[in-house]
């Protein structure tokens, strides 16, 4: 059992290394640098969950949880469907915990978030893009009297207060402007 743990650690502190900022597990991360970071951000229902296990060799396995989103997409306003991974989660019976995954209760099923994403690269075939900064990248919302509720995480996240979506869109909108003047 130790074995596989050890094997486990080395390969989640491997990939670490590896995807650097993809993952942005330790980086604070405002609203700001989440839109300068990301191409996406969409505001959707999660229809599908899925793992994948991608081995670069014995001593070098990674599963990843895959989430499909489906609405819109708050940078361009266009209906969007989008996959994006973060590390971590359970595939064929073994498990792979990463202190900076998502808690299973933000990607279920059914769940409507905002989900912010970047394209990925070494993750493996079935993995293009990232959930960025994994569990500071996705959001749960909540229906109130008030409108939809996206429910922040906290300091040093991309929302770190709930906000409605009335009042988060212009953020990212004004947000999306200042990235465009700065290339």
């Amino acid at each position: 059992m130790s074995l596989r743990i050890t094997r486990w650690t080395t390969s989640t502190v491997a990939a670490l290394a590896l995807t650097g900022g993809a993952i942005a597990c330790i980086e604070a991360l405002d609203l700001a640098k989440m839109v300068e970071r990301t191409d996406a951000a969409i505001f959707g229902t999660i229809t599908n969950v899925r793992t994948t296990l991608h081995a670069v060799s014995d001593d070098d396995r990674r599963i990843y949880t895959l989430v499909t989103v489906k609405g819109t997409d708050l940078y361009t306003g266009d209906a969007r469907t989008l996959e994006a991974a973060f590390l971590g989660g359970t595939y064929q019976g073994e498990t792979m915990n990463v202190t900076c995954m998502p808690a299973p209760g933000d990607y279920r099923v059914g769940n409507d978030v905002v989900i912010f994403s970047a394209p990925v690269e070494g993750w493996g075939p079935d993995v293009e893009r990232c959930v960025y900064a994994a569990m500071g990248g996705i959001f749960r919302t909540v229906e109130t009297r008030h409108g939809t509720v996206v429910l922040g995480k906290g300091q040093d996240t991309a929302i770190e207060t709930n906000v409605t979506m009335t009042d988060l869109q212009p953020r990212i909108v004004f947000e999306l402007r200042a990235k465009e003047a700065r290339r």
